[in-house]
């Protein structure tokens, strides 16, 4: 998998944030996202020397970014799976939508609290986008660990009526008109005013936090590992937010 030699990518562990800006390791860090690998598999996708991708993979484990492990089936073969979470990664500056956020905020700011709020959130969301930093994976994590402290609060225990349960609150809270529906995966559309109005078409989704939201208050109130993902946006040109929910 290619990727352009100056990008950086951030992982959080226990110790703390981890900056990595080496391709090759960016490559198998990236592969560990998905599943854990055996040795040979990661030098088979980066198609480096055993004794590249065995230096590598020392490193990522002295900063406590993998770990490595025996096959219980062979014993002879090393297992290696992440233990830590990407945050986010440096990109190219891009202050038009920012810029546009930060005018909002000023022009209607002084007259409507609830607008300003909802606008100085996303202004927070772009402003790091501004400023060179992708931070969509942390922004989903902070929602996912929001999620998790709501999911007492929330009376239903079966995974329909839990699921129009959010929906009514999220309603109540950003003032948006939301629909379920499907079996598998569910579908939550979320039509939103303020966001069809103020924010901008950036080619990509943007609702990270609420996918984290959704996702920690399911996790925990049924305790079973969902998933959710934007798939549409008004950031993709969609005159509304649509998020599959898969278990």
């Amino acid at each position: 998998m290619g990727r352009p030699e100056n990008k950086t990518e951030f992982f959080y562990t226990d110790s703390g944030l981890v900056a990595v800006d080496s391709p090759v390791k960016l490559q198998i860090l990236d592969l560990l996202r998905e599943e854990p690998r055996s040795f040979d598999e990661i030098v088979k996708y980066t198609s480096k020397a055993k004794s590249t991708v065995s230096v590598h993979l020392n490193n990522l484990r002295s900063c406590e970014l993998v770990e490595e492990r025996v096959d219980p089936e062979d014993r002879r073969r090393k297992i290696y799976s992440l233990t830590s979470y990407y945050m986010g990664c440096s990109q190219k500056p891009v202050f038009e939508h920012y810029n546009s956020l930060l005018e909002k905020v000023a022009g209607n700011g002084m007259v409507d609290r609830s607008y300003f709020m909802e606008a100085l959130f996303h202004t927070l969301r772009f402003g790091f986008e501004a400023y060179g930093i992708d931070n969509a994976p942390v922004v989903k994590m902070i929602g996912n660990d929001v999620g998790r402290r709501l999911a007492p609060t929330f009376e239903a225990r079966a995974p329909e009526e839990l699921l129009k349960e959010i929906g009514v609150f999220l309603e109540s809270h950003w003032k948006c008109r939301v629909s379920v529906s499907g079996t598998e995966p569910v579908s939550f559309r979320v039509e939103n005013p303020f966001k069809a109005e103020s924010l901008p078409v950036i080619g990509k989704p943007f609702c990270a936090f609420n996918e984290g939201l959704i996702e920690g208050i399911l996790r925990e109130k049924l305790g079973q590992e969902y998933r959710v993902r934007e798939t549409e946006c008004y950031g993709t040109g969609h005159g509304h937010c649509l998020f599959e929910i898969t278990l």
